[in-house]
């Protein structure tokens, strides 16, 4: 089979994605994949910057290339100009539409995958299977990102978009238990996970070597949807512990400022790193924190980093989110205020076996249910079904989960 996958950002940056899981998998279960990345672009985004340099970790039959796009875009791009990542990346898919298609043809690709809503017109330009994955609200991301412009219509628009995409791809798969009950046809969950047997490898001895005493920390991309205020306030008032971030994003000026501001000399940014490396620092520490922002964005996510913690055995302080508590419940600590959060940190930091039993507890979860191997199979029955299974995968996920709540 031969999947073609158009991305809006750059494949070899730090953010390994859902796409990378399911694609490098797909390719050791034998099958073609053709990315197309998005030319470089001057955005604070994780995703939007290259950080490795070499191919020398891609699987055989995974093929990377660029997008096409005029010389005088490629200058726009370029220039670092402010809240404009979605006018970049749309002018990046409108773009390359005809790019697609022609490749589509060229190659004789068998499925079209596709993610985001300005790839919408491509459903109708391709003689193709064509799946839409759907990771996240993204009309609620949308929101967020116009700002003020969403106020004159650009919502009713961006809803209309993603329907017409949930309704004309041939198969559809969501990433969370919120989006899927919002969809009104079949479509085939299927949640984030973790490579269990890839950080089963990572090593935590770099950073246990540089620090003494407990490390709190955090991993991922440094933007809105994370309560990095929440964080902050949390090491101020634990000194003693070393809140250790991991990544980068828009809010790392903003985050640079207020640790400057709360005199914090017990917090750690170490920049963009690559997954394994990052993945290191995950394993050397000692609580690891979900910290979401009260919004649509963040109850229909999956985080991809929940089942990297719960992979490493880490207990996961979080707040409260729908699809986060439905898979964490009896497990995770959920706080959303200041003193609670930081209480839950102390609880797990001073109760060893209560960590213990947290971290195994996660780990269960990812083998059993979201291991990336799994869900990928999963993945891969549908696309060459091309119908979504009448599994029971849905309800069966549904009653292993509860089983393995109910033991802990």
């Amino acid at each position: 089979m031969k999947i073609l996958f158009p991305y809006l950002a750059r494949w070899r940056s730090a953010n390994r994605s859902r796409y990378h899981q399911l694609l490098t998998h797909l390719c050791e279960f034998g099958h073609q994949v053709y990315v197309l990345t998005a030319p470089p672009m001057a955005l604070n985004d994780i995703s939007a910057n290259d950080l490795i340099s070499s191919d020398n970790e891609l699987p055989s039959g995974l093929t990377i290339n660029e997008l096409e796009a005029p010389q005088a875009l490629r200058s726009f791009w370029r220039m670092p100009v402010r809240r404009s990542k979605l006018l970049k990346k749309g002018l990046v898919s409108i773009t390359s539409l005809n790019q697609i298609s022609r490749f589509v043809d060229k190659e004789q690709i068998d499925v079209l995958l596709l993610y985001n809503l300005p790839q919408a017109p491509l459903l109708n330009l391709v003689d193709c299977h064509t799946h839409f994955d759907l990771a996240d609200d993204l009309v609620a991301m949308m929101e967020v990102e116009l700002g003020v412009i969403a106020k004159m219509g650009m919502m009713t628009a961006a809803n209309v978009v993603q329907n017409h995409m949930l309704a004309k791809a041939a198969t559809v798969t969501v990433a969370s238990s919120v989006l899927e009950e919002r969809i009104d046809r079949r479509v085939l969950m299927l949640p984030n996970g973790a490579d269990v047997e890839e950080l089963d490898q990572v090593d935590d001895s770099a950073w246990r070597e540089q620090r003494n005493g407990p490390t709190v920390g955090f991993v991922g991309a440094f933007e809105y949807w994370v309560n990095f205020e929440l964080v902050l306030k949390a090491a101020q008032r634990l000194p003693h512990v070393t809140f250790l971030l991991v990544g980068s994003g828009r809010r790392l000026t903003d985050i640079k400022r207020m640790i400057a501001e709360l005199d914090l000399d017990n917090v750690v940014l170490t920049g963009a790193k690559p997954y394994r490396e990052a993945m290191s620092y995950v394993a050397g520490m000692d609580v690891c924190l979900l910290p979401f922002t009260k919004d649509a964005v963040s109850d229909g996510s999956c985080p991809l980093k929940l089942f990297e913690y719960a992979a490493l055995r880490k207990p996961i302080v979080s707040t409260f989110t729908h699809e986060v508590a439905r898979i964490g419940q009896g497990w995770i600590s959920f706080a959303d205020d200041e003193a609670d959060f930081v209480a839950a940190i102390e609880s797990l930091l001073a109760d060893r076996r209560a960590a213990s039993h947290a971290g195994e507890a996660g780990r269960a979860m990812v083998e059993q249910l979201y291991n990336w191997p799994n869900l990928t199979r999963q993945f891969e029955e549908l696309l060459v079904k091309r119908t979504v299974p009448s599994f029971e995968t849905a309800a069966a996920r549904r009653s292993v989960l509860e089983a393995l709540n109910s033991n802990f």
